[in-house]
């Protein structure tokens, strides 16, 4: 799971000042432990620090339907002027 960080905070444990929207950990992976202070109010500040990360959901793409491709619709005129 990717964690998105809410409130900027420093780590304890590697250091590493974490910005607003940043991914948690920056790099490798954190205790389940870890994972479960920082989201909650069980750490030193009491606020969560960062939130589970929402898969985004695919964008729908409309497909404009069309009754003959522009190059067909060409090749159609062509050949009818040429009878």
């Amino acid at each position: 799971m990717d964690y998105i960080v809410i409130k900027a905070f420093t780590d304890k444990n590697d250091k590493h000042h974490y910005a607003v929207g940043e991914r948690y950990p920056y790099r490798g992976f954190a205790k389940k432990e870890r994972l479960e202070e920082l989201s909650s109010k069980n750490n030193k500040r009491g606020v969560p620090l960062i939130e589970e990360k929402k898969p985004e959901k695919a964008a729908k793409v409309e497909v404009e339907k069309t009754e003959e491709k522009p190059e067909k619709a060409e090749e159609k005129k062509k050949k009818s002027a040429k009878k």
